[in-house]
């Protein structure tokens, strides 16, 4: 029978880890405001090569450089290719969560291996593992806390025999520190880089003083001398501060000039522990609790030293960073740029970085004390947590009810009235939870647009919008819109004429655009009675081929008919004559010994789509390519996903090629997408864009 007597806090530690993690999978949703943007826009690193998804690869472009910011959604996009998207959010914060204290213990053990009492404080690595920033769904930054603290630790221990294999560990965990965030990178540097100096500068100022104090000049000589250590710290750290150095250079040039919110808010934030508050105001009053027990340990750690006589340590040096980490969080602004949040980043680190300091042999008494007091703390913060969660999870399901509506190669809007609002916590603030969970309806269906994807506007994430300017806010061409917390009196008069309500609850109303049934009109009839339609592509105005519809550059798809259903940027939704059409061109080639259909055609760098509505059956699709141009084009084409042309290579000369396939079509659409491979480099045999001349599509049965 296991006696409580032999319990150690590798007991209680996996206890608490177990426990901290369970919110994340006892409750179907994570209640974080940015999270599901997060998951979306790593699902579109996933789909993005596929050039089926044409959806996607119209409305965004991938940012492929490194720079922070970067690490959450490569490991999402890893988990996507195991998990369903839900459930790849989960693991991910189940390791993004549970690193923290587990680095925090790293983190202090480390610098206090020979004592009993080191782990003492550092049960405060849990409470702060669930934090405001990681509520506001910042997963990066999530992350790069644990490395923080990995690489200080790491460094810490290793720092008085730094071989080459220690520094390349170092190069890497500041490196995944930097990958996840900048705030994190450029503090642990500075962190490192003042402890280097305390430390190493204090023991050659002691040795040259004990040793020559009697010449100032000798004494300043042997003072450099003893600095040996420290310049060759300073040498193994010049990639590292030139990193740092670049991206505040190259951002102040970007920024010059910030935004503040003032003393009252800093002040506020400092002494309710800001970043420990996030869905309701009520963890203020545990965090007071908190602050006492800090302010107590404080008092007991300068006592012990007065009575013990231990003038200067080593560990002095957190307490200075801790005291500069307070100064920069009282000065720095709250944003440059689009970058925010500032002032809280560094604040999560100033307690956390005391803890090394507080920790000295103590009599057990006041350890179990202030032990009791930490886990007391660690409890009632996580209980209040996982109640929060209990509320809002459900909540939020409601609002993702309606994913399984979204069909395949759509878009969507959304519209939120207020994304603070809870029925069972009344006002959640200051994370709003749902302004961004509809991203999640984007990750269920193939190919989906979340046109109101926030990331895509910013240039350090990984996806961006593909020079769009006004995809955010087109509500006119959405598939669906999808609207939460509005009153029942809210009409949606502007949506009504051209949507319909697919799905509704107590809070939630989707809408899906009406569609009009294939426009048989258009189409001709074949001697044996079935229907075919003719495409001859040119530029506009050109003389066409008879029996052939004209498709242009400016041919955009009309439901019911046909045209392009990608490459298409309205700047103004409701003003046409402002529309910027796409960089989609056309070629008029020489008339001599060529018809209307092979002398034209178009042609483009970028993926194309040419969408046809027609009825569901079998279908012959015959396609035409023809260049007077010097050079070969490749072409490869998908029709409803399926590949019927592959790495095609058109000669020059005016030399026809003809290709046909036959293709099912059970969904009302026919969807070309014709792309070329990527190619840097023309040359003058071979150009790096595909050509089109003329398509024709042939039913040859009706599927009933």
């Amino acid at each position: 029978m296991l006696n409580w007597r032999d319990l150690s806090w590798k007991h209680i530690f996996v206890v608490l880890l177990i426990l901290y993690l369970l919110p994340i999978w006892i409750f179907a949703y994570f209640p974080s405001q940015d999270g599901p943007s997060h998951v979306y826009n790593a699902l579109v690193l996933k789909e993005y090569a596929k050039h089926e998804n044409y959806k996607i690869r119209d409305a965004w472009q991938l940012n492929i450089t490194i720079f922070p910011n970067w690490l959450s959604h490569i490991a999402l996009a890893a988990l996507l290719y195991v998990f369903p998207p839900v459930m790849a959010e989960k693991v991910f914060l189940t390791i993004a969560i549970g690193m923290i204290p587990i680095a925090f213990f790293y983190f202090i053990d480390a610098v206090h291996k020979d004592k009993k009492d080191r782990f003492l404080y550092a049960w405060l690595g849990f409470p702060f593992a669930y934090n405001y920033l990681l509520y506001m769904g910042f997963y990066n930054f999530t992350l790069s806390i644990s490395f923080f603290f990995f690489s200080f630790g790491f460094w810490w221990k290793h720092k008085d025999n730094m071989q080459v294999k220690h520094i390349c560990v170092l190069y890497v965990l500041l490196l995944l520190t930097y990958l996840s965030h900048i705030a994190s990178y450029g503090l642990a540097v500075l962190g490192i880089s003042i402890a280097a100096g305390c430390i190493w500068g204090c023991e050659a100022l002691a040795k040259a003083w004990q040793e020559h104090r009697e010449s100032v000049g000798v004494m300043l000589k042997q003072f450099i001398i003893n600095l040996k250590p420290f310049f060759r710290f300073l040498f193994y750290m010049v990639p590292i501060y030139f990193v740092l150095m670049e991206y505040y250079l190259h951002s102040v040039k970007r920024h010059p000039t910030g935004s503040h919110r003032g003393m009252d808010y800093i002040w506020d934030y400092f002494f309710d522990i800001g970043c420990l508050v996030y869905f309701t105001h009520w963890h203020k009053h545990p965090n007071h609790f908190l602050l006492v027990v800090l302010g107590i340990a404080v008092l007991i750690a300068v006592g012990y030293r007065i009575y013990r006589k231990e003038w200067i340590k080593s560990t002095d040096a957190f307490l200075l960073i801790a005291i500069l980490y307070t100064y920069m969080f009282i000065k720095a602004p709250w944003s440059y740029g689009p970058g925010g949040w500032i002032n809280d980043r560094i604040y999560i680190y100033i307690l956390l970085m005391m803890a090394p300091w507080f920790v000295i042999d103590m009599h057990k008494v006041v350890r179990y004390g202030i032990m009791t007091c930490l886990l007391i703390f660690a409890l009632i913060h996580f209980g209040r947590t996982a109640y929060e969660h209990g509320n809002i999870s459900p909540e939020m399901a409601e609002l993702v009810s309606g994913t399984d509506y979204i069909e395949p190669h759509s878009t969507f809007a959304i519209r939120t009235a207020d994304g603070h609002k809870s029925e069972a916590l009344g006002r959640v603030e200051p994370v709003a939870p749902f302004v961004h969970t509809q991203a999640f309806y984007g990750v269920y269906a193939d190919d989906v647009v979340h046109m109101a994807n926030y990331e895509a506007n910013y240039y350090y994430f990984p996806v961006n919008r593909n020079n769009r300017d006004s995809v955010a806010l087109d509500y006119i061409r959405a598939d669906y819109v999808i609207a939460w917390m509005y009153p029942e009196t809210e009409p949606f008069a502007d949506l009504t004429p051209n949507y319909d309500i697919i799905h509704e609850t107590e809070h939630l109303k989707l809408f899906k655009r009406k569609t009009q049934k294939p426009a048989l009109e258009i189409w001709d009839d074949t001697e044996e009675g079935n229907l075919i339609i003719r495409f001859d592509m040119q530029p506009d105005n050109a003389e066409v081929e008879e029996n052939y519809h004209i498709v242009g550059p400016k041919t955009m798809y009309q439901d019911g008919k046909f045209g392009w259903d990608t490459e298409w940027n309205p700047t103004d939704p409701v003003n046409k004559a402002n529309w910027r059409l796409s960089p989609r061109a056309a070629y008029l080639g020489p008339p001599e010994n060529t018809t209307p259909l092979t002398r034209d055609s178009v042609h483009g760098r970028e993926d194309a789509a040419f969408r046809i509505d027609m009825p569901n059956g079998t279908y012959r699709i015959t396609n035409i390519f023809q260049s007077a141009e010097g050079a070969i084009h490749e072409v490869n084409m998908l029709a409803n996903g399926k590949p019927i042309i592959k790495k095609l290579f058109v000669p020059p000369g005016n030399k026809k090629v003809e290709k046909e396939a036959t293709i099912e079509v059970d969904n009302n659409r026919l969807v070309l997408v014709i792309y070329t491979s990527k190619k840097r480099i023309e040359t003058a045999k071979r150009h790096i864009h595909w050509i089109w001349n003329g398509c024709t599509v042939e039913q040859i049965s009706v599927k009933e």
